[in-house]
């Protein structure tokens, strides 16, 4: 239907001029988003800060407008470009790709091969199926979070169903999705096709057997909270969108104007590489009274790194030297694969000897966590037994058995009281945090 146009207008006239007016103002706009550089400072790899107008970047430079020159600086001799622009709202929604983009969405349907996302505030891109690595459909809390960013790091041979049992637990159903609707989760398991509604969902976590670890030289973050990360970014002069090339041959524009940083090489550093300042087994007051058994099991048992991951003995602990320029850490804890008799273990993290986090591990699942790191200089990483159990989990605290563990606040000290000469116990105590990296 047209609207009916009022008697006091005279369409062959007022039409044409309001049209004119509005193509002349679309113009205007148009022209003027073309030709505003955004404002950026940028962070060379020596430190020095450059503030100017971003012309335009390619695979090999970036060209600033410093008012008094345009400068061409080599992308290998830049750490960081930063936009003047406010970051938006949270959504609950997010998505991660197999190259390690993290993405902010309103939504995303799966059919047949393809995957459609709808990123926040953009334009939709379509992906592959096996470009998708995990959706997770709520907000994380503090309660469910442990387990989800355990899974999340987790090596899986099948896709799995996280199932928010309620608000503070999660379950887990393994098999394979074979779609995703606005309202359900299309999933085959044991051969029986089921429709699991999203609104009973925490998440969808896909296989992780092809895929590998991320590699993109450049991680563009946007406002709101996605981020990209880019095997190349390239930006014409006088173009309004940045044109993003993920792994996988995806293609994305993210307009200027929703761009906070762009993270060149070094925003990464797992964190077995990183700089150990201390490490030790054992507990505070069995260290003064060492004997050659105690010794001999602080030798054996000490924190140690290889492969990546980073093995710690309860009791014991590893502290890392923090880089400047990191701002997030990211790590998983799990039992190690040797140990059939658990102890149940606390888990800590320790930012410059303040504790941010705490965990426990009673079997073999797998617990994660995002921590930002602030201004620390020293992050700890450690494992203790929990008071009152063993090896196999037994509650101990009426137990006068001398290799018991020590229980919070006892007055023994005898050299032979600590969990350093209980064999079974350091054993089943040892925990291996993986998939550890600072983020800048």
């Amino acid at each position: 239907m047209h609207a009916r146009t009022p008697s006091w207008a005279k369409p062959n006239t007022i039409r044409t001029a309001c049209v004119l007016a509005i193509s002349f103002a679309l113009a205007v706009v148009s022209n003027a988003v073309a030709q505003s550089p955004a404002e950026v400072n940028v962070v060379t790899a020596t430190g020095e800060n450059l503030v100017g107008e971003l012309v335009s970047i390619d695979s090999l430079e970036a060209a600033i407008d410093t008012a008094n020159e345009v400068k061409h600086l080599p992308l290998d001799e830049l750490s960081q470009i930063r936009f003047d622009s406010t970051p938006l709202p949270t959504l609950p929604m997010r998505v991660q790709l197999s190259g390690g983009s993290l993405l902010s969405v309103t939504g995303l349907t799966w059919d047949d091969q393809t995957v459609t996302v709808n990123a926040a505030r953009q334009s939709p891109l379509q992906i592959p199926v096996k470009e998708l690595q995990w959706v997770r459909f709520r907000m994380g809390t503090p309660a469910t979070d442990p387990t989800w960013l355990g899974w999340v790091e987790e090596e899986r041979r099948a896709d799995r169903l996280a199932v928010r049992r309620n608000e503070k637990s999660l379950d887990s159903i393994d098999g394979t999705v074979t779609g995703i609707t606005r309202t359900a989760v299309q999933f085959q398991m044991r051969g029986n096709e089921i429709e699991a509604p999203i609104a009973k969902l925490e998440g969808v976590l896909l296989s992780t057997q092809n895929v590998g670890p991320p590699s993109a030289p450049i991680q563009v973050t946007d406002t709101s909270g996605s981020v990209w990360n880019a095997e190349s970014v390239r930006l014409s002069n006088g173009e309004s969108k940045l044109q993003v090339q993920l792994a996988g041959s995806i293609q994305h524009d993210v307009p200027l104007n929703q761009i906070k940083t762009l993270q060149f090489a070094g925003g990464i550093l797992p964190l077995s590489e990183a700089e150990i300042a201390s490490s030790s087994f054992g507990t505070e007051s069995s260290k003064s009274e060492r004997d050659p058994i105690s010794l001999d099991m602080q030798n054996w048992f000490s924190p140690d790194t290889s492969e990546g991951v980073i093995r710690v003995n309860a009791p014991g602990q590893i502290v890392f030297r923090i880089p400047d320029g990191y701002e997030k850490l990211v790590v998983a804890a799990r039992r190690a694969d040797a140990v059939n008799q658990f102890m149940a273990a606390r888990l800590e993290v320790l930012l410059d000897d303040q504790v941010q986090w705490t965990g426990v591990l009673q079997d073999r699942k797998s617990l994660g966590l995002e921590l930002p790191l602030g201004e620390a200089r020293l992050l700890c990483l450690k494992a203790s037994p929990l008071p009152g159990s063993d090896a196999s989990g037994k509650d101990l605290s009426n137990n006068d058995d001398p290799t018991t563990p020590l229980r919070s606040g006892s007055s023994n000290t005898s050299s032979r009281s600590g969990p350093e000469h209980n064999l079974s116990g350091t054993l089943g105590g040892t925990i291996e945090w993986f998939s550890g990296r600072l983020l800048k």
